[in-house]
């Protein structure tokens, strides 16, 4: 039987409750009132998890923009376990610590010791899953090891992280949505949570004018999307954008037209169809009833994403990005080399007729028949050019026979095309700092002997896959893997990332030079990977070019 796998933090929690007679858990007092943490002595921090930045979402509130908290208490409470996860189609894996529609909490990692009146540099983290799933609980999210890295380098900074309302609990859409004003729930729970620590985390010792925002996969949807919201507003609520592995024209921007006849079948489903008021229907349904019809897996299409609202988001991201509608702030941003293989239809690509199919009736491209054939020209059916990268000959026949070629599309088409756009533009404006991660993952498997590389690895024909470089980024040394050299390249990385939380500019001693994406006409990546491949290098951005750049003019075409 495989071992019981308990996370890093976890342990370090049933440890600290053996050890809690001898050990003094810190307190802070926020606006509402005390909240106790949890002190790790192995870490030297302070840790605060659960701690709510709104009100329940479930009632009076569901569908409706996140509720400032408006109660106050003299008792303390405890921060000491994760909060309950925003309701989704996948409680095996993000229930673990409950799941329920009050949901909006806040995890604070700090370093212990930080001196009265001192303020310290600040990052909020926004999970990925897709929009659909996901919460900040996982254990591949743990902030520990990243603050503890920003001690060691003399700069400490506190991480955060959030939960928040996800599918049709946090992105519904309708006439009756829409016209209510309680449109793209899920970026005003982000928001929220900002407004959150500007107006809190002071009593923790951060400084709340130099926030960071980050996240990955829809987590980096999302950042795009804050940097755009409201055509650039930050409110003074962030200061510096990391993005890995998504644009806010990576998302789908469906409107009412396309969500319409989803929001009648729930309120038919749960009999709210006589009602004068159908939204305010819903809202009187019990949890219970409505959450099996709320499950973004039998939706169709790509589920439920944030919409153009003339409001938060006023506009196709596209066009902001093009007008300059979006904060002009520093940005650290990047993708992986192989983005396009957890994307790519398995087993459906066999020839140029199958291709032209799938990219002809698949939801979401809307492009003409002849921009289809000038696609299938810049992306021809030759596997030293698909993707994954570097693979020479080999086609992954049983993935299907051009499994590489419709990869290196999709990969394009979602992310890095969208990078392309958003670099040139972020660029003109600010410090922008481009990467490109090249180093296949390792595969957390409890048959491993962590001896031979080909073995412990993700499949090859995954390559260097979406999601590959955030345990390197957070230094977990269970997902990171073994070896040195991976060891090496997450502790360059950790300190990259640290180094632009903490000033906005991710050089610094012992590291390889980043250049600004400006600094060349045709921009600049630094390439992220391990000694053995050679170490980080820099390269000019201009990879698969023509067709980034062609699949960039066709854009809107997708409706974003």
């Amino acid at each position: 039987m495989a071992p019981q796998f308990r996370s890093p933090l976890s342990s370090l929690v049933f440890t600290l409750s053996l050890l809690k007679p001898l050990l003094a858990d810190p307190t802070v007092r926020v606006l509402n009132g005390t909240y106790e943490g949890l002190h790790l002595p192995s870490f030297n921090q302070d840790i605060f998890l659960g701690i709510p930045y709104a009100q329940d979402t479930s009632g009076p509130n569901r569908f409706r923009v996140p509720q400032s908290l408006n109660t106050t208490w003299e008792d303390v409470r405890s921060a000491r376990e994760y909060g309950h996860a925003c309701p989704d189609h996948t409680p095996a894996a993000d229930a673990v610590y409950g799941m329920s529609e009050n949901c909006l909490s806040i995890n604070v990692v700090r370093p212990s010791g930080l001196g009265a009146g001192v303020r310290v540099p600040v990052v909020m983290w926004v999970y990925g899953g897709s929009y659909q799933v996901g919460t900040s609980g996982l254990p591949y999210y743990n902030l520990t090891y990243l603050v503890q890295k920003s001690v060691e380098m003399g700069k400490p900074i506190i991480g955060t992280s959030i939960n928040y309302r996800k599918g049709g609990w946090g992105m519904m859409n309708s006439e009756e949505i829409q016209g209510s004003g309680n449109t793209n729930n899920a970026l005003r729970d982000m928001r929220k949570a900002l407004a959150w620590i500007s107006e809190n985390i002071g009593a923790f010792g951060g400084d709340s004018n130099q926030v960071t925002i980050w996240g990955e996969s829809a987590g980096s949807f999302a950042i795009g999307q804050l940097v755009m919201s409201y055509g650039g507003r930050t409110d003074n609520l962030f200061h510096r954008s990391i993005q890995e592995s998504g644009s806010a024209a990576t998302a789908w921007y469906n409107g009412s037209v396309w969500y319409q006849p989803i929001y009648n079948k729930i309120v038919q489903q749960v009999n709210c169809t006589d009602a004068p008021d159908t939204l305010e229907c819903l809202r009187t349904i019990p949890y219970e009833t409505i959450y099996p019809f709320l499950d973004s897996s039998k939706v169709g299409g790509p589920g439920f994403y944030p919409t153009v609202d003339g409001d938060i988001i006023p506009n196709y991201p596209t066009e902001l990005l093009h007008s300059g509608r979006f904060a002009h702030i520093p940005h650290l941003y990047g993708s992986n080399s192989d983005e396009g293989t957890d994307n790519a239809p398995v087993g459906a690509i066999n020839t140029d007729q199958q291709l032209f199919d799938y990219l002809n009736t698949s939801t979401g491209y809307n492009f003409p028949e002849s921009t289809i054939r000038e696609i299938m020209r810049l992306y021809p059916d030759d596997p030293l050019v698909g993707v994954p990268i570097n693979t020479g000959t080999e086609r992954f026949a049983e993935l299907g026979y051009q499994y590489k070629r419709i990869a290196a599309i999709v990969g394009d088409v979602f992310y890095h095309a969208p990078r392309l756009d958003d670099a040139r533009h972020y660029s003109k404006y600010s410090p922008t700092y481009i990467y490109r991660f090249n180093t296949r993952p390792f595969q957390n498997n409890t048959n491993a002997t962590f001896t031979d590389y080909t073995g412990c690895l993700a499949p090859a024909s995954k390559g260097v896959q979406h999601f590959s470089e955030v345990p390197f980024v957070f230094g977990t040394p269970q997902f990171v893997g073994p070896w040195e050299e991976y060891r090496g390249l997450s502790d360059q990385m950790s300190r990259q990332w640290v180094n632009f939380i903490y000033g906005g500019d991710p050089n610094g001693e012992n590291l390889p030079v980043w250049p600004k994406y400006s600094e060349a006409a045709k921009g600049l990546n630094l390439v992220l990977q391990t000694k053995g491949q050679g170490g980080s290098y820099v390269e000019e951005d201009t990879y698969r070019l023509a067709g980034r750049e062609y699949l960039t003019k066709w854009a809107r075409r997708r409706h974003v």
